[in-house]
């Protein structure tokens, strides 16, 4: 299905793909729409807004150069529960979304976990400790402890 917008030729579907950010207010966040710029037997290439207008505009030298720069590739035929960049489905594209959200926490968590366990050994900042004579030491965390380590 090709539809030409503004002599542009547009190959397939719009992918979308959720994307947040900090506002004064709160957590904005927006689904950004990716039109479809080429396409390979096996792969969409797609382009935000941005780079859709500057396709549109002028063809100085470098704007090829930034759209290759810019564009993302993305599969055509995945299964429903594979991972991509976005999403020809915008319900997909906001579990997706979600996901990455829920590996940010796990992260987060993480990172938290080994700063507590830091500061509980050493203390914080305002209290005067005295580097350890070892180079390396093992501080015994439950939280740390308890991760899926598997056979290392």
């Amino acid at each position: 299905m090709k539809e030409v917008e503004n002599s542009i030729v547009l190959i397939g579907p719009d992918h979308y793909r959720f994307v947040d950010s900090l506002d004064p207010q709160g957590l904005e966040v927006r689904c950004v729409t990716y039109k479809v710029i080429g396409e390979t037997a096996q792969c969409w290439y797609i382009a935000d807004q941005y780079v859709v207008d500057l396709m549109r505009g002028h063809q100085w030298p470098w704007v090829a150069a930034e759209v290759k720069k810019r564009r993302k590739r993305v599969l055509k035929d995945t299964g429903p529960c594979s991972k991509r960049f976005a999403y020809p489905n915008k319900d997909h594209a906001l579990r997706s979304y979600k996901v990455r959200k829920q590996w940010q926490i796990m992260h987060a968590e993480r990172s938290l976990e080994r700063a507590k366990a830091a500061l509980g050994y050493f203390g914080d900042s305002t209290v005067n400790s005295t580097a350890p004579e070892a180079k390396e030491l093992i501080i015994p965390n439950e939280y740390i402890q308890g991760l899926a380590w598997g056979d290392c």
